[in-house]
């Protein structure tokens, strides 16, 4: 009887411990699982505040008036000349810039009317100026530029293509929220050595 009263004790004593285990490892399970919970919950978290926090990148849109105008219209053949000294008697005046003009006509490129050299430079506030050279005889002749073909929002100026005789001095707006814009426009006649002003209809696409 002790002998079978022993073994009863013994057996309620190990199933104890067995539950006490048992709970021990749920427990741990239960823990686990929580802080795996909380983990993805705190990187979700993360990523939500990175996308809210991100600016918006707005694109700004750039126009380029060049492209609307027609210098094909007044098109010429571009001559490769070795270019001529310049002649500085052909206009005088054109000495008190004679640093500027040597430098621009020095880089052996037409950039306007097939055969000139374009030297163009500030003469102050929204204000340009410059000549241009002609590589055949090395003669000098005024652009249409300086304060009279200046304007005070101006979205682009002194354009012009070695292949064509049209010169824009100027792509302007009457203020800086206006939506629309006006040209001051030359068209060079190669016979009388002048710039004549012409409208933008004759030369927008």
């Amino acid at each position: 009887m002790k002998n079978i009263t022993k073994y009863i004790i013994t057996i309620l004593i190990t199933t104890s411990y067995a539950c006490i285990d048992t709970n021990k490892k749920s427990a741990q399970l239960a823990d686990t699982s929580i802080s795996d919970t909380v983990s993805v919950a705190k990187i979700d978290t993360s990523i939500v505040d990175t996308v809210a926090k991100t600016p918006e990148v707005k694109e700004e849109i750039q126009i380029t008036y060049a492209d609307s105008i027609d210098f094909n219209r007044y098109y010429t053949d571009v001559q490769k000349l070795a270019h001529a000294p310049i002649d500085w008697t052909s206009y005088p005046e054109a000495k008190d810039f004679k640093t500027r003009i040597t430098e621009a006509y020095k880089t052996d490129e037409v950039d306007f009317a097939g055969h000139y050299v374009l030297s163009i430079f500030g003469c102050g506030a929204s204000c340009i100026m410059g000549f241009m050279v002609d590589v055949r005889d090395g003669k000098i002749y005024d652009l249409p530029l300086g304060e009279e073909n200046s304007c005070l929002f101006a979205e682009d100026r002194a354009l012009a293509k070695a292949s064509s005789k049209l010169f824009i001095a100027g792509v302007c707006k009457e203020n800086s929220d206006s939506t629309k814009v006006y040209y001051k426009a030359y068209l060079w006649n190669e016979d009388t050595k002048e710039f004549a002003e012409i409208e933008a209809t004759a030369f927008l696409k």
